[in-house]
């Protein structure tokens, strides 16, 4: 795959980062209780690790010569201003989920450039053990 190419999907996967509802709700106010906290440490790591794995991707991109591209979050995140953490939990089960697909695709297109893949591999395995944490805090509350 031509190097343009490879930085439009290494720009499709910082958007994946930067526009999920983790990052989005740390912009925004939900509603928690006592015993929520650690459901709220597991999505402030989820978040911390995000934007560590975003600075890599943009990293890799400018030292391309690419360009980051702007991305916005999806409107219907603003539904979920307001609402409590405990419900919340299963919106990011849901985009997580939906997330590690979008990562596993650009895993995918990015086979033939060794960096970008290793890299995408790296956020992938990542993804999927914050999925698993958030399943877990839902588990535990059964």
């Amino acid at each position: 795959m031509p190097s343009s190419q490879n930085i439009d999907v290494l720009n499709r996967l910082l958007a994946t980062l930067r526009c999920s509802l983790p990052e989005y709700l740390q912009g925004s106010r939900y509603w928690t209780h006592r015993g929520d906290e650690r459901a709220e440490a597991i999505v402030r790591h989820l978040v911390e690790d995000q934007r560590s794995y975003m600075a890599r991707l943009a990293e890799l991109i400018l030292s391309r010569h690419g360009q980051l591209e702007p991305s916005i979050f999806p409107m219907e995140f603003t539904d979920l201003n307001l609402l409590s953490l405990d419900y919340l939990l299963e919106e990011l089960i849901e985009h997580q989920r939906a997330n590690i697909e979008a990562i596993e695709a650009c895993r995918d297109l990015l086979a033939a450039d060794r960096q970008a893949r290793e890299l995408a591999e790296e956020v992938l395995g990542n993804a999927r053990g914050h999925l698993e944490n958030l399943e877990s805090v839902i588990k535990a509350a059964v």
